[in-house]
């Protein structure tokens, strides 16, 4: 048993997992509301594929319908704050998701590239913001004693939703309206437990700025690693149904195809993050990478009527999609501690361009090479980022393990919840820094959350 505090009351384990369960009871309706969200976009992201190779659509089309929409995104997280000091919170909230929600039905009526594009893009921009809503609301609401697993739940409803959202296709015919009404109802259902809900709203986003170019020079490895993460698990998420649609899979085999990656993106996130935080994060990374790459050679080079392909599909994405929190915390290992929030908005414009290039570059790589190309150029873009770990590991030194910041399982979304791995990690620095010798580590009088900043353009 745990020794009681000062004020009599007994501290340990049993405390702390109380605290948690009632930070997880206290944001149910915002979980609640993420839910409905992520199955309704999970169910729209493969209707529109299935239903884009009955019309006729090419891959290239498609493509660019994806591209657009993370564009959409993008902007959407990033004006999203200017609508919250107007109006607040929970009426933005409804706004957003009733667009959304319409721009579904708009998809189903008006069958073209270029409406499927505009609306889309509407769609990405109501997404984005009511995520970012979402998100800071869930920081607001955590601890630096429950934001660890405050974020894993985060995680584990967005890929459970996005999965289940998926398998739903598998209830109706793309062809029709039903799918498409489902998808849009679900979205609307968001709603009702955030306009419902007794918590006040939360502050508005934080606006901190770090210029890329200074992000770049600080810490090349993480800016060039997240552009090129996000390329492939953009494509995973946008372009891997568009991939079975051009194999000839039915509609029940790529419900199959396309989970199977969000699946095993819960798989091992926490085993690799543990292993980059005792390890060296780069060698870690790049064995990832390196991993990764090889599990889409094989993908490119097995069957698409093969169940191997669906393990295939599994394995990667349990590879390759803990490498966005991973970069995250490269990033945070040598930023200065009073950066690193700014530092997190900035990876996520950084992803952002890797997130829109993907599905233009593969939509044009299958419409040219066929649909091996989808596997191909995945496997292309992770060798480049293996090469480019392996030439940043020889001419640069890591830092010491024991300096490491602590990896937290998220993934490439609106910036909110990367803001909150970079306050949180900020806690268990601290008490590191306590306990560190000085004879050990000159601590800079300017940052004295962090050991001695290395000199510009030396970052790992």
């Amino acid at each position: 048993m745990k020794p009681p505090s000062a004020d009599g009351s007994t501290v340990g384990t049993g405390q702390g997992r109380t605290s948690t369960i009632s930070s997880l009871l206290g944001v149910w309706a915002l979980f609640l509301a993420f839910l409905f969200l992520q199955v309704g976009n999970g169910l729209q992201r493969i209707l529109l594929p299935i239903r884009a190779e009955s019309e006729g659509f090419s891959a290239g089309a498609m493509g660019t319908v994806m591209a657009v929409h993370f564009a959409g995104y993008l902007l959407g997280a990033k004006a999203i704050s200017r609508a919250l000091s107007a109006v607040g919170h929970i009426r933005v909230f409804a706004a957003l998701a009733s667009t959304a929600s319409a721009a579904v039905l708009i998809n189903a009526v008006l069958v073209l590239p270029i409406t499927w594009a505009a609306v889309y893009f509407v769609s990405g921009v109501c997404n984005a913001g009511v995520l970012v809503i979402l998100e800071s609301w869930l920081n607001d609401r955590a601890t630096n004693e429950t934001r660890g697993s405050v974020l894993g739940a985060y995680m584990m409803v967005m890929m459970g939703g996005t999965a289940v959202g998926q398998l739903l296709l598998n209830v109706g015919s793309a062809h029709g309206f039903k799918l498409f009404v489902l998808s849009s109802v679900l979205i609307s259902l968001a709603v009702v437990p955030v306009t419902l809900s007794a918590s006040t709203a939360a502050p508005i986003p934080s606006d901190e700025k770090m210029p890329l170019r200074d992000l770049y020079r600080t810490i090349p490895s993480a800016v060039v690693g997240i552009v090129l993460c996000s390329f492939v698990q953009s494509a995973s998420t946008s372009m891997a149904a568009v991939f079975g649609t051009e194999s000839g899979m039915g509609a029940g085999r790529i419900t199959l195809f396309t989970s199977a990656a969000v699946v095993g993106a819960i798989t091992l996130q926490i085993p690799l993050g543990q292993l980059s935080d005792r390890y060296p994060r780069r060698a870690v990374i790049l064995l990832v990478a390196t991993t990764s790459c090889g599990l889409a050679c094989i993908g490119a080079l097995v069957s698409a009527t093969s169940v191997v392909l669906l393990i295939v599909n599994l394995v990667f994405g349990a590879f390759v999609f803990p490498l966005y929190g991973q970069f995250v915390a490269l990033a945070n290992d040598w930023v200065p501690a009073q950066k690193r929030v700014a530092a997190a908005s900035t990876l996520v414009l950084a992803s952002s361009f890797g997130a829109m290039a993907a599905p233009m570059i593969i939509g044009m790589a299958m419409q040219t090479f066929g649909p091996s190309a989808y596997f191909w150029s995945l496997a292309i873009c992770l060798s480049g980022l293996a090469l480019y770990l392996s030439y940043r590991i020889r001419v640069r030194q890591a830092v010491p393990v024991e300096r490491q910041s602590t990896f937290q399982p998220i993934l490439a979304r609106s910036g909110e919840i990367a803001h909150s791995v970079s306050k949180w990690v900020l806690h268990p620095l601290a008490g590191w820094h306590r306990q560190l010798d000085k004879h050990d580590c000159e601590v800079d009088a300017r940052h004295p959350n962090h050991y001695t900043w290395p000199a510009e353009g030396s970052g790992g």
